[in-house]
């Protein structure tokens, strides 16, 4: 009898032990997988920390440059949207920009893709100026290629010092007559330049570069020697001079004249497999491959046919917003800026 209640009782502490066992497994496990989640979030999860939006200028006139900053620190890649459907990339905190016509405007920028934010604009209508030397001239190209220079040069009378600003960056550029400059990021650019140190002689001008072109052609060099033969005479009958005539240039083909609301009933047209890419080939002069800016993206023109295409309906659009940059001899569309906002839907496809 007494031997049976000894087995009895180390059978219970046995299996009070394995049931001990299984409550700490069970609850180590759980334990385990939080700490391997939160592992995981603190790797991947982007904290945004706080920063806000500035500016130096003390009103904000259509034509003249504002001069954005902002108080961020840690980012590798910043994105402004100007509110007027124009933005730019920048690798420091701060940017230029000139608005074309008055209004309110909410500057948004993002850092990394991530974190945003958002500062608020009224610009008026500039002030007439009666004196027109307070108006600085210079030439530059309307379009540039990433990594390629190119040639800028003021031609205002009575111009002794320049500080030029391409678009990029914020600081001075360069402070030559004629300076050249190199573009790093592609996109439309505020170029501006102040004669003379004075604020109110400045020049504004907006540029478009484009992203980097990439060579299919392979370039050989060949240092051998180039060896001239020279021709054997003629001794037959002498040809007629050519009338020395300089012929006449042929006119110059324009595109045909397209505005930003009709380029959007277009677009409209191609989310409801009424046009193609090809439907706008007459407007790009047959260069369909010009580059276009989605919400901020950059891609082909066709590439962008095919995103509207894929909406299958315009009844999908909720705002469409179009601006044409065009080359003023030829009225070719040299790039152009696309705002899209879908209508939200469980099956919607956002850009």
């Amino acid at each position: 009898m007494y031997v049976m209640k000894r087995k009895t009782m180390k059978n219970f502490h046995i299996l009070n032990k394995r049931v001990d066992d299984k409550a700490i497994i069970t609850m180590i496990i759980p334990a385990v997988l939080g700490l391997m989640v939160m592992a995981w979030r603190s790797t991947n999860d982007t904290t945004c920390s706080n920063f806000a939006i500035t500016s130096r200028s003390e009103h904000y006139y259509t034509g003249e440059v504002v001069r954005l900053e902002s108080n961020i620190r840690v980012f590798k890649t910043l994105h402004w949207d100007f509110g007027d459907e124009q933005g730019n990339d920048t690798k420091i905190a701060s940017a230029v920009h000139a608005y074309d016509a008055p209004g309110e405007y909410t500057v948004t920028l993002t850092a990394d893709g991530t974190c945003t934010e958002y500062a608020r604009i009224v610009v008026t209508a500039a002030p007439y100026v009666a004196n027109p030397k307070l108006r600085p001239t210079f030439v530059c190209p309307q379009s540039a290629e990433v990594g390629k220079p190119i040639q800028f040069s003021d031609t205002t009378n009575g111009a002794i010092q320049w500080e030029w600003r391409f678009g990029e960056t914020a600081t001075v550029d360069a402070t030559d007559k004629s300076p050249k400059y190199t573009y790093t990021t592609p996109g439309l650019k505020t170029v501006t330049v102040v004669i003379n140190n004075d604020e109110q002689q400045m020049g504004v001008a907006k540029i478009y570069v484009n992203p980097p072109a990439t060579s299919k052609r392979k370039e050989h060099s060949d240092s051998r020697p180039v060896i001239i033969v020279q021709a054997k005479p003629n001794t037959g009958p002498q040809p007629q001079k050519a009338d020395s005539t300089k012929p006449e240039e042929p006119p110059v083909v324009k595109a045909p004249d397209v505005s930003d609301g009709q380029f959007e009933k277009l677009l409209r047209g191609v989310a409801n497999k009424e046009k193609t890419a090809d439907s706008f080939a007459p407007y790009f002069g047959g260069n369909l491959n010009v580059q276009a800016n989605l919400n901020g993206q950059m891609m082909p023109f066709t590439e962008l046919c095919n995103k509207f295409s894929a909406l299958k309906s315009e009844k999908k659009i909720k705002k469409l917003t179009v601006q044409l940059v065009k080359n003023d001899k030829t009225n070719c569309i040299i790039a152009l800026f696309v705002n899209l906002k879908e209508k939200e839907g469980l099956f919607n496809k956002i850009f």
